[in-house]
């Protein structure tokens, strides 16, 4: 497990449980599925997320809480269900793919099923502003998966373009997760602000960590090939970098928007490893964990927070 918690540690099992539990269906493939979803070892951040976020408030109610926080993780599985059907991929976290195991068509239907029931939970759980909003962060993210999908195997694009792609595919979520664990704890106004705020600068930490990892991670560890994301044509912070730099951007012109072959692909993670952008890419990372320990400051003092800044501590750090 990611963190030695005990909090932690209960929380992920039993939404491993929950979510075995509630997605159980007539249909064999897709019992198979959620099992090698949840068997993968996902590290339910965002749900542990709305936890922590949650015991700021005075309603704290657990029961309730497992079942939004399998809400979250679920919409958070389908999205990784329908994106190794879009990346043609064979591995999520370390097992075959849905799409790899059951087929293109049978993986699109396990992520709409998958949708149904986070939505069957929220429905019951949530009223109709909090579903709204939800709904508003859900078009978000989609349209950061269009847009990272239509700018595939572009170099030459900036840092600010892939700050908004990562905001909406990936930190709308964890900003959404601790949004939620505040609302329905009974927590409104500049505190619930707070909190989303803080789950927002979480999810860009996280997926420039991603980001990193996908360069100087252990292929046994992540469950994913290493330079995934380029091999995909999916353009990270490291090599944004490598492309501001003049002699890499004259030296790769000639492939922008174009597919690259193995031989380039190589040449790419040869120069990120042997170029200063990877440590350029953790002084980024660095930044947002100080936006993460601003808005934590104007947190109450509580357990809560110290596992929120245990949480950070192991982000800067985590190898998976």
């Amino acid at each position: 497990m990611l963190i030695e918690d005990k909090l932690y540690q209960k929380i992920y099992t039993k939404l491993n449980k929950n979510i075995i539990e509630i997605t159980n269906s007539k249909r064999t493939i897709v019992n198979e599925a959620v099992k090698d979803l949840v068997e993968g070892g996902g590290k339910k951040l965002r749900p542990f997320l709305m936890f922590l976020a949650a015991s700021f408030g005075d309603d704290y109610d657990k029961d309730k809480l497992i079942q939004l926080g399998s809400g979250i993780e679920l919409l958070h599985m389908a999205s990784l269900v329908h994106d190794d059907i879009i990346d043609d991929a064979d591995l999520r976290r370390g097992k075959e793919s849905a799409q790899k195991k059951f087929g293109k068509k049978e993986a699109v239907f396990i992520g709409d099923f998958l949708l149904s029931k986070t939505f069957d939970i929220f429905f019951d759980y949530l009223d109709r502003d909090v579903l709204k909003k939800m709904n508003k962060h859900l078009r978000l993210l989609c349209e950061g998966e269009i847009e990272q999908s239509e700018k595939r195997y572009e170099l030459q694009i900036g840092v600010r373009d892939y700050y908004r792609r990562i905001r909406h595919k990936t930190a709308l979520l964890f900003a959404l997760s601790s949004y939620l664990g505040g609302y329905v704890s009974g927590i409104r106004g500049k505190k619930l602000n707070i909190l989303y705020k803080l789950g927002l600068e979480i999810g860009m930490a996280f997926q420039i960590q991603d980001d990193l990892l996908d360069f100087e991670g252990d292929e046994n560890n992540t469950g994913k090939v290493l330079a995934r994301d380029l091999k995909e044509g999916i353009v990270t912070l490291p090599v944004i970098l490598l492309m501001g730099k003049n002699e890499y951007n004259d030296k790769y012109q000639i492939y922008n928007k174009n597919v690259l072959d193995e031989s380039v692909v190589n040449d790419i993670i040869t120069d990120v490893k042997e170029s200063d952008v990877l440590k350029e890419s953790r002084e980024i990372l660095l930044v947002f964990i100080k936006r993460v320990e601003k808005y934590m400051d104007r947190l109450p003092n509580n357990r809560a927070k110290k596992k929120l800044k245990k949480l950070i501590e192991l982000q800067v750090d985590r190898k998976f």
